[in-house]
């Protein structure tokens, strides 16, 4: 397991940022796998003008959690991403993580605000039991309290938000949606954690054990918490 995500250690989080991580590892490995649905998650992506510098680290992200999938258990994913004025699309859902990681790789930013809500809602929608979802994304345009109220149907169906925030010091809007995104995870029962711009490597690790969790629950966390990057191991 330490070899499919040691190979995307080619970047250096910060000390605030490895704690973040840290702490919500701890969050992660307290979930009761009795409570926890596996079996079904939905990765959410904003592709709005914004977050265009950053898609390439979402890709190697992405495909490292669909690695420790494939590793360690089944999992069906759905992909949903939002991008440009009006598009909000979700794939079928595939056993197979190959077939979304080929599909992560032919997408492409477009300028446009957020659609959060609509991914919420397609989440509300969904007649399986899906056990979590993941959201990557930097600003929030939508109505606070709309996506408040959507995260706690959510919870209370069981479906966690593992929200994970790409805010950059100096980007006022980042910092502005910060408050929404740690409440809509809180409310839905998952986590929220911090990431910046250059530091893709907290993303990775978080996304892996993310999928580690839908695949085999606590016990799969514990097999790939410890940190990969050369930084998180002093």
């Amino acid at each position: 397991m330490s070899n499919a995500l040691e190979k995307y250690n080619d970047d250096k989080p910060l000390s605030n940022e490895r704690r973040l991580m840290n702490e919500a590892l701890a969050r992660l490995g307290t979930i009761d796998v009795k409570e926890t649905r596996r079996g079904r998650l939905i990765v959410a992506l904003d592709l709005t003008g914004s977050r265009e510098h950053s898609l390439k680290q979402a890709r190697i992200a992405t495909s490292a959690m669909f690695d420790t999938i494939k590793a360690l258990g089944p999992v069906a994913v759905k992909l949903v991403y939002f991008r440009g004025s009006d598009e909000c699309r979700a794939t079928q859902w595939h056993h197979n993580p190959d077939i979304l990681s080929q599909s992560m790789r032919r997408l492409s930013c477009e300028t446009g605000e957020t659609q959060i809500a609509r991914v919420l809602r397609l989440a509300l929608a969904e007649k399986e039991t899906v056990c979590g979802m993941v959201f990557v994304g930097d600003h929030c345009e939508d109505d606070p309290g709309e996506l408040h109220e959507l995260a706690a149907l959510l919870g209370q169906r069981g479906l966690r938000i593992f929200l994970f925030h790409e805010c950059a010091d100096h980007d006022e809007r980042s910092l502005k949606a910060k408050p929404v995104f740690k409440r809509m995870a809180e409310i839905s029962g998952g986590v929220y954690v911090e990431f910046k711009p250059d530091s893709g490597a907290v993303l990775r690790e978080m996304l892996a054990n993310v999928g580690a969790l839908a695949a085999a629950g606590p016990k799969g966390v514990k097999q790939v918490a410890l940190p990969k990057t050369p930084e998180a191991r002093e």
